[in-house]
């Protein structure tokens, strides 16, 4: 799922009165100020949780490969997050040649890899909680590069397409009269401006007659432009050549970022909680049936419950990252999904932004989530700041 590329204009809905405007600006304005906040944050998250997974007691661990490219990934993410919201206070980095459509295919591909990470872990946790002896024998380190090279493959394979159906268009805009102006012309009889700006009849002060839909003929754009005061604003967006390629790369998008990855997730999770709780019946059961006696083969009985344990807290750790991968991702994509099937209410406008926020708040609070959950994370974490072990 690629960044908001409407970020430059809030006027892109049909609002259905002017009090969702207004909670929409509202949304819009909170989101602003906090998208610097979250992008930093991320910038400095996930930093942290690269240099602690590639230390040597972690980075031997399948799923440190895993997660260290995940953070990479995510860092990518809030980094064209970041670009595109300097366009909200006036700093048209994004809407740059080059730069638009590098953003772009990176937004795309990074949140490709983020999410199909995300599931490759859940999915070796199941294996992990089935058969941990098949984990133990072919989850490691090599087979984790393969799988995480394979997932970049693929991301650029399908994605590559934003580098050239992106590109930077001039748009003419009047803040005080017409929004969105790309077509000045006059009339057949010369008496009359045509204005292209949606559905719109505007009238200015001058007394020229402005409609909204017209034939193209000879115009005097400069004179116009003058008397509306009119714009031209350079902005990043899909080519108009390209619609319904445009498109048919939506719904791909949607399938491999939304609707596959969020069905493996929720259908992955439930199991491994179902697995979970009968693991947890049955040695309860055994617990019960064995009572206080010793048995001779105790200590190799404890190093199994040892082993048994570690397991546990690892399995632990991974649900944790694909729960919190689901929770934050889900109601956005919902809202997408109904976007797609669907048409927008008001309702869905102001909700997407707010879903937006969490969403994008994801990508940079893996930090956290490791340390809660990750006992082996938080000791090499503390041991990586305090410069010293940590028992």
């Amino acid at each position: 799922m690629a960044v908001n590329q409407s970020d430059h204009a809030n006027n892109q809905f049909d609002f259905i009165d002017n009090q969702t405007r207004i909670a929409y600006s509202a949304i819009l304005d909170a989101q602003t100020k906090l998208m610097p906040a979250i992008c930093l944050l991320g910038f400095a998250t996930n930093f942290l949780s690269l240099l602690v997974f590639l230390q040597p007691s972690l980075r031997r661990l399948s799923c440190s490969v895993y997660l260290a490219v995940k953070a990479i990934s995510d860092f990518l993410f809030l980094l064209t997050v970041f670009i595109i919201w300097l366009s909200r206070v006036e700093l048209e980095v994004f809407d740059t040649t080059g730069i638009c459509q590098i953003v772009v295919f990176v937004s795309y591909y990074a949140a490709f890899v983020s999410i199909w990470l995300a599931v490759t872990l859940t999915i070796e946790n199941l294996l992990c909680v089935i058969k941990p002896w098949y984990v133990q024998r072919t989850c490691n380190t090599y087979s984790a590069a393969i799988i995480t090279f394979v997932i970049g493959v693929l991301g650029i394979l399908l994605y590559h397409f934003s580098l050239w159906n992106n590109g930077v268009r001039s748009i003419y805009t009047n803040p005080g009269a017409l929004q969105n102006v790309t077509n000045i012309s006059r009339t057949a009889d010369n008496n009359e401006f045509v204005v292209t700006a949606g559905d719109l009849n505007f009238r200015d002060q001058r007394g020229l007659g402005i409609s909204a839909n017209g034939t193209k003929n000879s115009t005097s754009d400069n004179m116009m432009k003058s008397l509306l005061n009119i714009e031209a604003v350079e902005i990043c967006m899909q080519l108009e050549e390209f619609n319904q390629f445009i498109e048919a790369t939506t719904y791909i998008d949607s399938l491999m970022t939304l609707f596959v990855p969020l069905i493996i997730l929720a259908v992955t999770n439930a199991l491994i909680v179902i697995l979970a709780v009968r693991s947890t019946r049955r040695r309860i059961r055994l617990s019960q049936q064995k009572g206080q006696y010793q048995l001779p083969g105790t200590h190799l009985a404890n190093h199994r419950h040892s082993s048994a344990s570690l397991e546990t807290q690892a399995s632990r750790f991974l649900f944790a990252v694909s729960m919190t991968t689901l929770l934050f991702h889900l109601p956005s994509h919902m809202v997408r999904l109904k976007s797609l099937v669907l048409s927008f209410t008001a309702m869905d406008v102001l909700l997407q932004r707010i879903f937006e926020t969490l969403y994008y708040t994801h990508y940079a609070i893996g930090l956290f989530v490791y340390l809660i959950f990750g006992i082996n994370f938080r000791k090499v974490f503390f041991e990586l700041v305090c410069r010293k072990p940590v028992h």
